[in-house]
């Protein structure tokens, strides 16, 4: 991905006549498109595990130690998490939350799970089970005929929990279900903004999975 941020002309042709060789597939963005492109498929999905992050270690937990964090897909919001946690800083901080095409995500994503979770405690199950529809026809809605789910029995090959299935307690994945109502109601569709993932989009299509960005080269 090149992108053209104060630099001449001429310095840009250079760089993209060096980086030629490569073969490689070109995208040209401008700056202000690669983080509003980076904020739709990252801000959310970061703050979602940096919140699941600080919530263990509030409560004094380890995630695979508990009944309610065992199997399935909570072994991919763990390791994510773990994922998330083990680089620096600055990089989440920068693509997702200091990024200015995201402040407006991270507040609804906050509200989206405070409304939600008084859907839950009050019973509203009818509201809450339309919201959630909506959201999900929203986001997930252009892609009928694809299987966006992993197998249970995959996802089990990467757990971190000992606990059998017969003691395992079930989890709302409020969460999860946040970033989707999120994105509905900022109006954003991830899969509109895959040209900047990687791996490459077909191998994992979920995007609230391995949504990483393509390293950009500023040429300055």
């Amino acid at each position: 991905m090149l992108i053209k941020h104060r630099a001449s002309d001429a310095s840009f042709a250079l760089v993209t006549q060096i980086l030629s060789c490569f073969e490689s597939k070109f995208v040209h963005l401008s700056a202000e498109e690669h983080d509003r492109i980076t904020a739709d498929t990252q801000a959310v999905t970061h703050a979602a595990f940096l919140s699941m992050g600080s919530a263990w270690t509030a409560n004094h937990q380890f995630p695979w130690e508990e009944t309610r964090w065992s199997g399935g897909i909570e072994n991919v919001k763990i390791n994510v998490t773990l994922r998330i946690y083990s680089n620096k800083w600055h990089v989440y901080a920068g693509l997702a939350i200091l990024n200015p095409a995201a402040q407006r995500q991270i507040r609804q994503y906050a509200e989206s799970v405070t409304e939600l979770f008084k859907l839950i405690l009050e019973g509203s199950r009818k509201e809450f089970t339309q919201r959630i529809r909506t959201a999900g026809s929203f986001v997930f809605g252009g892609q009928e005929g694809r299987d966006l789910l992993l197998k249970d029995d995959l996802l089990e090959q990467f757990s971190l929990s000992g606990i059998p299935k017969a003691e395992r307690k079930p989890n709302s994945h409020l969460s999860l279900l946040a970033m989707v109502d999120c994105w509905h109601k900022c109006g954003i569709v991830p899969y509109d903004h895959m040209i900047c993932s990687t791996p490459v989009f077909p191998l994992f299509p979920s995007p609230h999975a391995f949504l990483l960005p393509s390293p950009p080269l500023y040429c300055s």
